[in-house]
């Protein structure tokens, strides 16, 4: 995978998390193991910057 499908996962993601707040929890497991997947098929893959562009920015 390329660094295109990981932004198209995360952005899906975020999008997941915006309209369904009620589920966050799942999203939140489905982030992990996604994040896992990318993280076996890329070494140089970073979880963190993975959780943060999966998760939406509150306003401050």
């Amino acid at each position: 995978m390329s660094r295109k499908h990981y932004r198209a996962f995360a952005q899906i993601l975020r999008q997941a998390r915006e309209y369904f707040p009620e589920h966050e929890d799942a999203i939140d497991y489905i982030t992990r193991d996604i994040a896992g997947i990318c993280a076996d098929d890329n070494r140089s893959f970073r979880r963190q910057q993975f959780y943060d562009a999966a998760t939406p920015e509150t306003p401050t």
